[in-house]
């Protein structure tokens, strides 16, 4: 007799306090076999991170009432070993000065990987699967995946970065 073997769904909460990004990013994530919970209010995503397991968690920088960075900090605080995946699309576009570095803020804080928006759903899944593999042996598979590929920001700035290993395009 033949046995079922059985693996574990990844679960990942997703952080975004605008409902379709959020619901865009759960439909990706649900099309690829994770389960994939889609939280819009930072302090909800909290509660709901702290009473229950996830494997992954991708949270927005900027949100009303408490940002993204404050919100990797308690992950980090409460379940150190899940990785954390940034986003965001705030750029000072057309400054000289590009002022605080707020992605770069999120890797301090404890994010493994930054997505800056718009991404493609291509880069969200490299992300996720990089995240995922404890190994840091993607980091070639994510200069791949940006390279030539991203110039959303305006000044050729990759949209995908690995924390402690900026990946250019």
């Amino acid at each position: 007799m033949q046995r079922k073997v059985r693996f574990a769904v990844t679960r990942v909460l997703v952080i975004d306090d605008d409902p379709s990004v959020g619901a865009v990013v759960q439909l990706m994530l649900q099309g690829e076999g994770f389960s994939a919970i889609c939280e819009t209010v930072a302090e909800s995503a909290i509660k709901t991170f702290e009473s229950s397991s996830f494997d992954l968690a991708i949270v927005d920088i900027f949100m009303p009432g408490i940002n993204g960075i404050e919100v990797i900090f308690r992950f980090k605080s409460c379940a150190p070993v899940v990785p954390l995946i940034a986003m965001s699309g705030f750029w000072y576009r057309g400054s000289a000065d590009p002022g605080l570095d707020f992605l770069g803020m999120a890797v301090g804080a404890g994010a493994a990987i930054c997505l800056r928006k718009p991404f493609t759903p291509r880069q969200l899944l490299t992300a996720v699967h990089a995240s995922l593999d404890r190994p840091l042996s993607l980091t070639t598979a994510l200069e791949a995946e940006t390279k030539g590929k991203d110039n959303c920001d305006g000044a050729g700035n990759a949209s995908l970065q690995r924390s402690s290993t900026s990946v250019s395009a």
